[in-house]
């Protein structure tokens, strides 16, 4: 029977137009995703609100919805992610290991292949997460509201045509970036990337070739970025979800805040190693800049003046001092036949299990790679692999290891991202990662820490006695605070910067001004040339042009001797910080374990709290750690009237170099 014979007409017209009001109601939903059964979906969402327990219900309007039913959706929908995610993760594992240990074009098609699947279905993820966002679930249980968290924070655009954008300007940029070409004179140019550039400057000590590679480099990057970093911008703040929602896995509104508040604690040893640094560097280049101003920004390791290793063996201490060869050591035991290439990750493995860790799995010695073949090229940098199996032993690490300090310091290093894969691998897939982006670097850098030292070569009998004078232990410690204190405040800044413009506090007329004026406060570095507002010189790092987050690693500076002192306490250790060794604690190994296995199922501060005892981050353990050297800068500098501190210019983008 027709509507137009129907005694029920009005009741008919009724249905009718509720059917299409639901239809406009869902095509203007934001979050919704348009797939195969679009033209169906007024009759599935009435079918939705008659059948609260539809297997994918999250995939349609939510409005109408009871609590319990709303609960028991997202609870389906959270195991549906779990699930998912666990397959999809693997798969893409696989192909990133199988890309970078036999580099060709077919295995990058792939991994770009499954990749884009990933990112979409990430995405498709997140969209279904946020219709849950406001409702309320009473039921639904700790965890699992984490874990719905967890997929609505992130970062997802709500048109196409934005999320198209977005992933335009970071290919633009990539590309640009990867083939930016530097030049260090007129004419006379590297190859093109990145890892050319910072070669040179690690090797060579030329200050005016320096500064003009610090100068070619940035218009080659940074000049060019601008326009596509300020629509990027924008595209963010008009993005479904605003950044700093999304952008805070340190569950910390006011971060910001609390980084400065960092910066601050160890801002003393800081000033001390600047001037210090600033003085030597003067004598080097005498007249090429200010006595007691900024250090010109190109005096680094490379261009963005980060790190400061290479002038360690001229500005040593204590020359005269003998510092402990662990290379030397190592090729000794080699040369004897004592030790073997392939036996250095059994070496790192034994580490662990003395702590009474678990040992690496059957699968993760049958299946990494620790050998630069010699018929196909391979990406040689150290990276820990977990395959998201589903027999959960399936962890690698593929490395080019050799028979040096590098190399051992490396596999120890890796194997502590693997102790984490491995410990937490028995949780949901969404609490699978670092309690805080910062953990992960933390715990391998953390037992680095412990067996770089002589008590560990001598406790594992690789030497018999290695004579760890004072100043032998100062002249070290300038190496590593040459790497870690100086790399903080830059490591800061990048990420300061960008939240300081995208939330508004900074207008697009002023952005390499504030670039200028934070590195300027907070590392004491100035441009190497006077710099305009077209350079946009943070953006001559990788990161910041692709607003991928750095300001982890500056918390992982910070966690590892965090977590260091706390492993060293738990073992016993009496003496200077800096000599503690805990091979063979299994105190230190439990305390580990328990914060290890927590994933990212609670938040970072009770994660915290198992290994160290306290739930904020603090710079309190690096000031300890560095006190010898800490004592002998503010002595040397004090006799020798090394002024310490700098005065930022009132215009920070003018030139620091004369």
């Amino acid at each position: 029977m027709t509507l137009s014979s129907s005694p029920t007409r009005p009741v008919g017209l009724l249905l009718l137009a509720v059917a299409v009001m639901a239809v406009f109601a869902l095509c203007a939903d934001a979050y919704r995703f348009r797939d195969d059964e679009s033209s169906e979906l007024s009759h599935l969402l009435m079918k939705l609100r008659r059948d609260q327990h539809r297997k994918h219900c999250w995939k349609y309007s939510l409005d109408g919805l009871t609590e319990s039913q709303l609960t028991k959706c997202a609870r389906r929908f959270i195991h549906f992610a779990n699930q998912q995610l666990r397959k999809r993760k693997h798969r893409s594992s696989l192909a990133s290991f199988h890309y970078n240990v036999n580099i060709n074009k077919r295995n990058k098609e792939l991994l770009t292949r499954v990749d884009t699947k990933y990112r979409r279905f990430s995405s498709k993820l997140t969209l279904f997460a946020l219709k849950f966002k406001g409702k309320r679930m009473s039921g639904l249980s700790a965890s699992d509201a984490r874990m719905l968290r967890d997929l609505q924070w992130n970062m997802v655009f709500g048109r196409r045509k934005d999320s198209s954008r977005m992933s335009n300007l970071d290919s633009q940029m990539s590309q640009s970036y990867d083939t930016a070409v530097g030049c260090y004179a007129p004419g006379k140019c590297l190859d093109s990337g990145e890892d050319n550039v910072k070669n040179f400057f690690r090797t060579k000590n030329d200050y005016d070739q320096l500064r003009y590679l610090w100068k070619s480099w940035r218009n080659a990057t940074g000049a060019k970025f601008r326009n596509a970093f300020v629509e990027r911008a924008q595209l963010l703040n008009e993005s479904v979800y605003a950044f700093f929602e999304y952008f805070t896995d340190f569950e910390d509104p006011k971060f910001p805040e609390t980084v400065v508040s960092l910066y601050n604690q160890f801002k003393p040893l800081y000033e001390q190693l600047h001037a210090y640094l600033r003085h030597r560097l003067h004598q080097k280049y005498p007249g090429k800049f200010a006595a007691n101003g900024l250090l010109p920004g190109h005096l680094g390791d490379d261009p963005w003046g980060s790190q400061y290793t290479k002038w360690h063996n001229e500005f040593v201490p204590f020359p005269a001092a003998e510092s402990i060869d662990f290379d030397g050591i190592l090729k000794d035991r080699e040369r004897r036949g004592l030790l073997t290439v392939p036996q250095l990750p059994h070496v790192a493995d034994e580490f662990y299990r003395s702590l009474g860790l678990p040992k690496m799995t059957e699968t993760f010695w049958r299946k990494s790679v620790f050998l630069k073949p010699k018929d196909h090229k391979m990406n040689c940098h150290g990276t820990a692999f977990d395959m998201h199996s589903a027999s959960r032993d399936d962890f690698r690490i593929k490395m080019c290891t050799r028979m040096d300090m590098s190399s051992f310091s490396t596999v120890h290093h890796e194997m502590g991202h693997i102790m984490y894969f491995m410990l937490y691998s028995h949780q949901p897939v969404l609490f699978q990662g670092s309690a805080n982006s910062g953990f992960h670097e933390a715990i391998g850098d953390t037992i680095t820490l412990s067996v770089k030292t002589a008590e560990h070569f001598q406790a594992i009998k690789f030497a018999k006695h290695l004579n760890d004078t004072h100043e032998s232990q100062v002249n070290t410690q300038l190496t590593q605070a040459l790497e870690n204190v100086m790399f903080l405040p830059f490591a800061m800044t990048v990420d300061l910067w960008k939240w300081r413009y995208i939330s508004g506090k900074v207008p697009k007329e002023q952005l390499n001004q504030d670039w200028w004026r934070l590195r300027g406060l907070y590392a004491g570095v100035g441009p190497s040339v006077s710099r305009s507002e077209a350079d946009t010189d943070a953006l001559s790092k990788y990161h910041a042009a692709k607003n991928i987050g750095y300001v982890r690693y500056f918390i992982s500076f910070l966690l590892k001797f965090q977590f260091y002192k706390a492993m060293c306490e738990e073992a016993g250790h009496k003496g200077p910080l800096s000599t503690c060794d805990f091979y063979k604690s299994t105190a230190a190994g439990d305390k580990l374990r328990r914060m290890l296995q927590l994933g990212r199922s609670k938040p970072w501060p009770d994660a915290l709290q198992q290994l160290t005892g306290r739930r904020d981050i603090s710079a309190d353990a690096l000031m300890e750690y560095f006190q010898p050297l800490h004592n002998w800068l503010k002595d040397y500098n004090a006799k020798n009237g090394v002024p310490v501190g700098w005065t930022v210019p009132a215009n920070p983008m003018q030139s620091a170099s004369n």
